[in-house]
């Protein structure tokens, strides 16, 4: 599955970048890290695009209460909007 998600930052983008980057979660055992895509809209909301996502393993990791995460996001993170992205023919195909 493939989703782009929409972070809505309470740090700054800088400061949940570097910890987005150095990966503390395990994302590249789930998701095609070779293709995640980053964009900064403002200093407090990115949107990230993670294709070929193991969703059951993504959900262990993200409700695991030992996962360095939850405290991560806490600390930046306000909220998250996850949508999936699905391929589609041009309109008048």
């Amino acid at each position: 599955m493939d989703l782009c998600i929409v972070v809505h930052i309470k740090s700054t983008y800088d400061s949940w970048k570097a910890i987005f980057d150095k990966d503390p979660g395990g994302r590249n055992s789930f998701v095609d890290e070779n293709r995640t895509r980053v964009g900064k809209v403002d200093d407090k909301m990115a949107m990230v695009q993670l294709f070929d996502v193991d969703m059951p393993k993504m959900a262990k990791m993200m409700n695991d209460p030992n996962s360095p995460v939850k405290a991560i996001m806490e600390e930046h993170v306000l909220k998250q909007e996850i949508y999936t992205i699905t391929k589609m023919a041009p309109p008048g195909s």
